[in-house]
């Protein structure tokens, strides 16, 4: 398995919007990238930079240590064992999952559209209707203050 570091090139995602993907080889990465399999985790868009990669030196597992970065909570893994548990990552990971196809089935994905349309339904000028988009954090906290009820929700990849 290669990992490679990854970057959201969306304006709507942190300049520091980086995470990790993991291929069976450059062939696996590059068709799904062509296919649009990979999106950011964070906002869901496919607009996706491969970082260059320096090559991982395997040290022996009893000295391995990985960050793991969840939205604002950091857990740091040794030896295989996280600070809060292999388990809880998973069901974190699951519910999110669950949420994500649960908003997709549920809400007509509007994109970058995504703050007009909200202030359109408070203002009664479309009709009111779920939506899911992009915003960037200024235009979110703009809405909130407007009285607009939005929430944020890690975008995380399907399980493939």
């Amino acid at each position: 398995m290669i990992k490679y570091k990854l970057k959201c090139k969306s304006t709507y995602c942190s300049e520091q919007n980086e995470f990790d993907g993991w291929f069976q080889n450059i062939k696996a990465f590059e068709k799904q990238m062509s296919l649009g399999l990979i999106n950011c985790p964070r906002c869901g868009s496919h607009d996706i930079l491969k970082l260059l990669a320096t090559p991982n030196v395997r040290k022996d597992k009893s000295q391995t240590s990985k960050i793991t970065k969840i939205e604002n909570e950091t857990v740091i893994t040794n030896s295989e064992k996280s600070i809060l548990g292999n388990e809880n990552l998973k069901n974190i990971t699951t519910i999110l999952r669950t949420i994500k196809k649960e908003i997709q089935k549920n809400s007509t994905f509007v994109g970058d559209k995504f703050v007009s349309k909200a202030r359109s339904m408070k203002e009664g000028k479309i009709k009111d209707k779920p939506i899911h988009g992009h915003g960037t954090k200024k235009e979110i906290q703009e809405l909130r203050d407007e009285g607009i009820d939005v929430i944020n929700i890690p975008w995380i990849p399907d399980d493939h």
